[in-house]
């Protein structure tokens, strides 16, 4: 009968639903991992932030120096945590994806 094993107007149907709800989520997904990457450099970073202010401004509190070395043992420990949501994010996208290319090619779950 129907030698063609393209999408029918049900899989058609299904990923434009999918390009409207789906695509934007991954992104926003994408979006929120690469902040909180972000944010655990700057965290890590925050010494160097510290030693910059002092050599600009020539005067520095040392409390500012102990809260920044605090503050770069949080940013890694939060690392571990980001890390493991980048590859949750991965395995989430290549699931998705290889999930979009079997309803393309006309297979079903």
């Amino acid at each position: 009968m129907n030698e063609n094993k393209s999408a029918g107007a049900l899989a058609v149907a299904g990923l434009a639903l999918l390009g409207i709800v789906a695509v934007p989520l991954w992104i926003a997904l994408w979006a929120v991992l690469s902040a909180l990457a972000a944010v655990n450099i700057a965290l890590i970073a925050s010494p160097l932030s510290v030693l910059a202010d002092w050599a600009l401004n020539g005067f520095s509190y040392p409390a500012k120096m102990y809260v920044s070395l605090a503050v770069t043992g949080i940013g890694m420990l939060a690392a571990f945590g980001t890390v493991a949501a980048f590859r949750a994010g991965i395995r989430l996208t290549a699931r998705g994806l290889t999930w979009t290319n079997s309803i393309r090619r006309g297979r079903s779950i």
